[in-house]
This record gives structure tokens, sequence and C-alpha cells, in this order.
């Protein structure tokens, strides 16, 4: 029992009787589904920019340069690897860009043109590399599923139960054979993938995750189908040196960029330049609740913890799950003991200090626990504000409230953030 051949023909659409228009427009079900995982996948980026504190505005304008990278370079490269006798004949063939596609190559070409420009803004690569990535499966599994329905990637004759019967392969004449349909192969592996980035996108990740964890799981994939390829049709998939086709080779090299990026990115900081910083007031609707009133939110304390604010002679160390570290250390006397105190913690991922000025001794806290792209400090004048930013580094709030300085932005992938009542006054 195999998958039956199937191919949808082009639906046309009638037009106006207009003489400059034809008679009918045609949307071919490749093209469509495309077009449904560029907009699924920037939807999805989009979502997860404002998760990762990153505001979706800039989103559309890499995109245009991460298309357009990847079409055109996708389709030099398939020309170049794959028709290369056509490109032989025919130079021009490889200006041809509706004329066949590459996956590796359109990686290049998106890689290409997502670092062009950002290159020509000065941003970050990390942060946006994980943002594409986690929300590439959400779109490729639709640019697959277009392969599948028109049968452009057909593989060797099998008997294996998911290959499609009588596929019909140009160029060549009946009876037809059961073979392999890779792009079909991929679209599992993208309904196997989504779920698990769904599952791990509830909490949070340090950033480079994706980028890296993406790579790693596709080209085991990816290498292993490139065995299945066809070798007995023609116009087949060459093979280069040792007896492997260029995606073999490109997998290779994406396992290893994967593995190269968690090393780079695993024990550095990757802040979001703040005029491309999403915040809760983008969301209209910040949350200036109490620690006291978000308890239920955040859960438990671990250890001891007082919710009364101290006064200002006061300093005190709070840790609470899902790795949140309030220090208040507005006497200066205490830093020593509660430099010791927060290192016995071990390592939390997002810290908030509330401090009277900044001091040596206060990086030699804050040294304690290594400083993270979520670390929050807290000034009460503003005048020091200017100050602490230049010493410290890091953009500092100041406590519009003396009484109650802390506020707490619940994101709507579940995580508590912790902001200031108030504005950034420096950084």
């Amino acid at each position: 029992m195999y998958l039956p051949w199937f191919k949808p023909e082009p639906i046309g659409i009638p037009l106006p009787d207009v003489s400059f228009l034809p008679d009918r427009l045609f949307i071919h079900p490749f093209g469509a589904l495309v077009a449904a995982g560029v907009l699924v996948g920037a939807s999805m980026a989009s979502r997860r920019a404002r998760q990762e504190g990153l505001h979706p505005k800039v989103l559309g304008e890499m995109a245009a340069y991460v298309l357009i990278g990847g079409f055109v370079v996708g389709h030099m490269l398939d020309a170049v690897f794959y028709h290369f006798e056509v490109v032989r004949q025919n130079p021009l063939f490889v200006l041809e860009l509706w004329n066949g596609l590459s996956s590796f190559g359109g990686f290049t070409g998106a890689i290409l043109g997502g670092l062009f420009w950002l290159w020509r803004r000065g941003y970050p690569l990390i942060p946006f590399a994980d943002l594409t990535s986690y929300a590439f499966p959400f779109g490729w599994v639709f640019g697959r599923m277009g392969c599948f329905v028109v049968h452009d990637h057909p593989g060797a004759v099998t008997d294996f139960p998911l290959g499609v019967a009588d596929y019909h392969v140009a160029g060549m004449s009946p009876p037809w054979q059961v073979r392999h349909d890779l792009g079909f192969y991929e679209v599992l592996w993208c309904l196997a993938v989504i779920p698990l980035f769904l599952w791990l996108g509830r909490s949070k990740r340090p950033r480079g995750f994706y980028a890296a964890l993406l790579p790693v799981l596709y080209a085991p994939v990816r290498f292993g189908l490139d065995f299945l390829r066809a070798t007995d049709i023609p116009n087949g998939d060459p093979r280069i040196l040792l007896g492997l086709t260029p995606g073999h080779y490109g997998a290779l090299f994406l396992l290893l960029t994967g593995v190269g990026v968690w090393l780079y990115a695993r024990n550095r900081r990757f802040a979001i330049p703040r005029d491309i910083r999403w915040t809760a007031e983008d969301e209209g609707t910040p949350d200036t609740r109490t620690i006291e009133q978000l308890l239920p939110l955040v859960g438990t304390p671990r250890g001891p913890v007082r919710l009364e604010q101290p006064e200002a002679s006061v300093a005190h160390v709070e840790r609470w799950p899902g790795g949140v570290l309030i220090v208040d250390a507005r006497d200066p006397e205490a830093f020593e003991a509660m430099a010791e105190e927060v290192a016995a913690l071990g390592p939390v991922a997002h810290h908030v200090w509330r401090v009277a000025e900044p001091t040596d001794a206060l990086r030699a806290l804050m040294e304690a626990q290594p400083a993270t792209e979520a670390d929050t400090v807290v000034v009460d004048d503003p005048t020091l504000a200017t100050e602490a930013a230049e010493a410290l580094g890091k953009p500092v709030w100041v406590a519009s409230d003396d009484e109650d300085p802390f506020a707490i932005v619940e994101r709507d992938d579940g995580a508590v953030v912790f902001g200031m009542l108030g504005e950034p006054a420096a950084g």
C-alpha cells in the first residue's frame, strides 16, 4: 500500500474582458503554498519577536532582504550545481529565477541577505538568527508541501510504504514505479519539529538556542535523505566528491554551523538595541501590579522572602522560581555580605538590582552573579542615573515610587519579566 500519485492542476480564475488582461489568472499550487509559508513564517516570527523583546516593525525590512537573497542565490546555485550542462550551453539560464530553486542555495542566499541587512543597520546577529530559526519550520512545512504536490524531488525506486505509486518522472515513459518523494519526507520532519518548538518556546531560552538547534535537527535528516535521491532519471542530481551530492556537503556545513553558533553564543550576551525593543507599553496594557499581587503568578519563593518594602538602610536578597533574583542594596556597607549571599544562590536568568549609587562594591556584587541581558538596575536619585549607566555599561532605571519600586510585566508566553515604574533614564 503506497501513497497515490496526484498532481493538482493550476486553478484558473476568469478575469474581466479587458483588452490588456489575459482571460484567466492562474493560481499554481506550488506558488500558493510557498506564499502561505512566507505569511505563516512571518507571522510566527512577529509573534516570537514580541515575546523576545524585539519590535516586529523591523521584520518587514529584514524579510525583504532575506527573501530576495534566498530566491536569487537559491536559483543561481541550483543552476550551477544541479544544471551545469544547461548553464554551459546557455549562461543566461542563471538569470531565469523562475526556473529551479535549491533549498541549500536558498538558505545561503537568505543568510547573505540577512547578514547584509544586519551590517547596514548595525544590529546584532544572534537575536535575529534565533528569531528566524524559531519561525523557520512553521513556514518551511508549507514550502515542502508545495514540493510534494508538484513532485519536483523524485527519489529512488522503493518498496517503502510511504513511497508514491506511479511516480511520473519528466523525460521518462510508463510503466511508472514507486519512488521516494523527498518533499513529503521533509513535511514529516516539519510536523515533528513544530510541536517541539512550541513546547520549547513556553520557557525562556538563551539567545542563540534556536539558531543552534535548528541546524542540528535538520542537517542529519537532510544528509540521510540525500542518499534517497534518484540516480536513474534524466538530469538526476549530480554526485561529486566521494559520491555525495552537493546537499550532503551543505548538510555537513549546516551541522558545523549549528555547533559553532552554540559554542559562540552560550556564554555571551546579545542585547537588543533600544530603538527596536518591544516593551509592555507597546502592548498598550502595562502591568504595574506589586510583588504581592503577582505572587500567585510567580509561585512560591525559594527560601525566606520579605515582601514588605525595606527601609533605605536595609539590604536583602530574594530568589523566585523561574530564575528571578531581586537584590535591594541601598546600604553600601552591606555589599560585601550580600555578594556572598548572591553567589551562594547559583546562576539565575534575570536580576533586578536596587541600589543607592554606583560603587566598586556594586560591581563586585554584580560579578557574583554574572550579568545577563535581562539585568535591570534601579537608582533612587535621577542625578545618579547617567553616572550609573556609564559605570555599569547598561541601561539604568529611576524608581518613580520609592515605596513600591518594583513592577512586573507578564508576557503572553507565560514568562514573568520584571520592569520598573518609570522610564529608563540612560543607557
